[in-house]
């Protein structure tokens, strides 16, 4: 679809003005950014674009941050009055946050939205609008060089398409996610979004996403905690990516063997002659004073206990039977790692207190995290069904479970018997936290893919 020729650019500070004064009066607007990121730490926000009022004739309006100051118009994401509607916000809500220190309130992402209507796990913007408006937009543009003036009417047509569908987009969304009783689940989901991308870490936490850090001994962590803060500093201070500076295996390297002096640093792998040159007093000085400065020890998760080795794979069934019953990824849901740490907590931890694990709270708990302490309580069994798209099914323990030869476990919430008897049964027939399964050797392949999934 071609839109008409756009207006130019706002770069007049009172109209930019006028503009937030709509967005807060309408009290829903939608927002894109176009940034250059190419040979860059900080991202150079290049372009700011709005939709406000009717969404089948919205106003729309860029504003050039080159030339204006876009801050009254941004401000309004942080406003908990005014809905605020973007599309795969994460990068938008990190550079609001980081660069204007706006931390998003009342914030709905559409690709999140779509995920929960079952449209696909990270549906792009033009493939959404066509399927829920019926438009094709040209994204012929979206790889072009935003920072260079004077952006073309090709230019300025894409980037207002951007918003000019996203109010259409997202009403038709909200009525539908409000009819399956998920509009707060995606209210919820946008806004721990927006919270995790508020503020960049700290630079003395960066140590903490470099691959194989906690890997190494203590005093090893401190050389690199203080090595990867002094990288950081001097990324955003040449607005540089980290890598180009030093890359992580090398600072791994320079912290797993501290050198003692330049001769022994250049027998590190991946320190050429420039990085030396440039940078080999302030890496060396940053290794020493780290290793004299540990820092604290981590807490350690509990392993899984033996008697609970097992259970991993059957609460990933139970978390694949809710995904797909309810046509979202699971991904959304929970990791092996979240997984684990609720089983070990429930043979290890205080009951009274639950573990701060996202599957435990919000939609998440709604969705499979409740059913999962149904089955740690013993209340509920897992049983093969063919019939279904997880390949399992939930049945409370109060009913007969679907025919099948049942194999016993031992119940979580009771000990193991010395004997090794199967798990009493009850009046029914069933025996407590039994998984019910065919005769035929079905179950394991089952459960071990729907590991996978939900691990991946």
């Amino acid at each position: 679809m071609t839109s008409a020729p756009p207006e130019m650019p706002v770069v007049d500070g009172s109209e930019v003005a006028s503009i937030a004064c709509a967005l807060e009066a309408a009290g829903s607007f939608a927002l894109d950014l176009e940034f250059m990121t190419d040979g860059r730490y900080v991202a150079e926000l290049s372009l700011v674009q709005v939709s406000w009022g009717d969404p089948e004739a919205p106003g729309v309006a860029a504003i050039d941050p080159l030339r204006v100051d876009p801050r009254p118009v941004l401000e309004v994401v942080g406003s908990p009055a005014v809905e605020t509607i973007l599309h795969s916000a994460q990068a938008d809500l990190a550079l609001l946050g980081q660069q204007f220190g706006i931390r998003a309130r009342q914030v709905y992402d559409t690709q999140i939205g779509a995920a929960f209507l079952g449209m696909g796990d990270q549906v792009g913007y033009g493939a959404l609008v066509g399927r829920v408006c019926g438009v094709r937009i040209d994204k012929g543009a979206q790889f072009t060089e935003w920072s260079r003036r004077p952006l073309s009417d090709e230019q300025l047509s894409y980037a207002l398409d951007d918003v000019r569908y996203l109010p259409r987009m997202w009403r038709a969304l909200r009525a539908d996610l409000e009819a399956a009783g998920r509009l707060g689940w995606v209210a919820e989901e946008s806004d721990r979004l927006a919270e995790a991308w508020a503020e960049r870490l700290p630079p003395d936490q960066m140590y903490r996403r470099v691959r194989g850090w906690n890997g190494l001994r203590r005093r090893s962590q401190g050389a690199l905690r203080a090595l990867a803060a002094w990288r950081e500093r001097e990324a955003l201070r040449a607005n540089r990516p980290p890598s180009w500076i030093l890359n992580d295996r090398t600072m791994l390297e320079l912290c797993r063997r501290p050198p003692e002096d330049e001769p022994t640093m250049r027998e590190v792998r991946g320190l050429g002659d420039g990085t030396l040159q440039r940078y080999g007093n302030a890496i060396l000085a940053a290794v020493r004073e780290g290793l004299d400065d540990p820092p604290p020890a981590e807490p350690k998760r509990p392993p899984v206990p033996p008697q609970g080795r097992a259970w991993p794979a059957i609460l990933s069934g139970i978390v694949q039977a809710g995904c797909r019953g309810a046509n979202i990824a699971a991904r959304f849901v929970a990791t092996r790692s979240d997984i684990d740490a609720l089983v070990a907590w429930w043979l290890t931890g205080d009951r009274a207190e639950e573990p701060d694990l996202p599957l435990l709270g919000g939609w998440r708990r709604e969705l499979a995290g409740e059913a999962m302490l149904d089955w740690l309580r013993g209340e509920t069994t897992i049983a093969v069904d063919a019939e279904s798209e997880a390949g399992v099914c939930i049945v409370r323990a109060d009913r007969r479970a679907p025919a099948a030869t049942p194999i016993a476990v031992t119940p979580p919430h009771a000990p193991s018997r010395s004997d090794g008897a199967a798990a009493p049964s009850r009046d029914d027939g069933v025996a407590a936290s039994t998984i019910a399964v065919p005769t035929a050797p079905a179950l394991v392949p089952t459960l071990v893919a729907v590991e996978q999934s939900v691990a991946g």
